[in-house]
């Protein structure tokens, strides 16, 4: 059993940055490594710049101690690039916030899920997992460009992960991620690397996936009634492709849909995008990223570090918060102005009307939406 390390209580995070924003935050995403064995075609490693690394495990035990000192973040999540159990020293690492007392999420593309991982996760007491299936069938698994794995091997190895968690005293949250192509695929001029893409693309199609990982999933653990089990099922036949999905299948079980979109225009090329005057974006009020190289970026949607505002290896991690260029971004954002060159292209659109859109849309949906959805739902 992990044994809590002796800390002080948490101090207040101090200047301006303290005041600005309420803590601890949703989230903190560490990436301790930017190294995948999937070249997924919707991701935009190929248009990564950094070079590929893996954070030291001693950098990465600074960073959880001023999370921890601090009690920045309900949580950590160990990603942004990369697959988190390719890091050698991944389970120290989990092991580390436990003793810390900070919980942590991992997200992976389920390729080193198995019984025995589900076991060790379970020694240090991993609060989430985010399971990126994103491809629920063969045709779609292709879009992975996995080196040396079939679609059957990635399905057992998921499944048997989920029946063995499932077996556990106290198991921990599990979300399984599809990815919806229901906007998207039909979009001209913003095809991906391999074609449109089209994995879940209408809603008999979200359904029939939904129902079928379910009566997988079922086989292996059982709802406790037949009666569960029908509701269940009801749930599933009411889902619309046209937006945000979470169902829960089993207890602590939920499968959620993805809208693909472009990574923050990554995918539509600079010179096509017009960038947003005006908008509202989440990031630094609810969650930052630190990258493997130990640069500190507004989202976890920058994957190449163009927010980049200070490095946690040589700057504490308070300081940065309370450099000029972030403390400019959140009462930028406060005021529904974006004041980034990135955040711009971000929020911005490959047409002025959809430039338009989105920076009306990001407005409505982070600033007023999303604190419903995450609280009640």
């Amino acid at each position: 059993m992990t044994t809590l390390l002796k800390t002080q209580a948490p101090k207040k995070v101090p200047g301006r940055i303290g005041q600005l924003v309420q803590f601890p935050l949703q989230r903190i995403h560490i990436e301790i490594t930017n190294v995948c064995n999937f070249d997924c075609t919707f991701c935009p490693k190929q248009e990564m710049t950094r070079k590929y690394e893996y954070m030291e495990f001693d950098n990465v035990c600074r960073i959880i101690d001023e999370i921890a000192d601090y009690n920045m973040a309900e949580k950590i999540t160990f990603h942004i690039m990369g697959e988190p159990f390719m890091h050698p020293r991944f389970f120290d690492i989990l092991d580390y916030s436990a003793q810390r007392g900070v919980k942590t999420g991992v997200t992976t593309n389920g390729t080193y899920l198995n019984e025995e991982i589900a076991a060790k996760l379970e020694k240090v007491t991993v609060s989430q997992m985010n399971i990126s299936l994103q491809t629920p069938d063969e045709e779609s698994f292709k879009t992975r460009k996995a080196r040396r794995m079939e679609f059957d091997e990635y399905k057992r190895k998921i499944l048997e992960f989920m029946g063995a968690c499932l077996k556990q005293a106290e198991p921990p949250k599990i979300k399984m991620h599809f990815l919806n192509t229901t906007i998207q695929s039909d979009v001209p001029g913003e095809d991906w690397s391999l074609g449109t893409m089209k994995v879940i693309n209408n809603t008999n199609e979200l359904r029939k996936t939904f129902a079928y990982w379910a009566e997988e999933l079922h086989k292996i653990y059982p709802p406790k009634s037949e009666t569960a089990r029908a509701e269940i099922f009801a749930k599933i036949g009411k889902l619309s492709a046209f937006k945000w999905n979470v169902v829960e299948v089993l207890p602590n079980v939920f499968f959620e849909t993805y809208l693909l979109d472009t990574w923050g225009n990554a995918f539509v090329g600079g010179e096509k995008v017009v960038p947003s005057t005006i908008g509202y974006c989440s990031a630094l009020t609810d969650h930052f990223a630190i990258q493997c190289n130990g640069n500190l970026s507004y989202c976890c949607k920058d994957f190449d570090g163009k927010t980049t505002a200070g490095n946690v290896f040589e700057t504490p991690i308070v300081d940065i918060l309370n450099s000029e260029p972030i403390i400019d971004a959140i009462e930028g954002f406060k005021n529904f102005k974006v004041k980034h060159p990135y955040c711009q292209k971000c929020l911005g659109g490959s047409t002025w009307w959809k430039s338009v859109g989105n920076q009306i849309g990001s407005i409505v949906i982070w600033k007023f939406l999303k604190p419903l959805f995450y609280k009640k739902n």
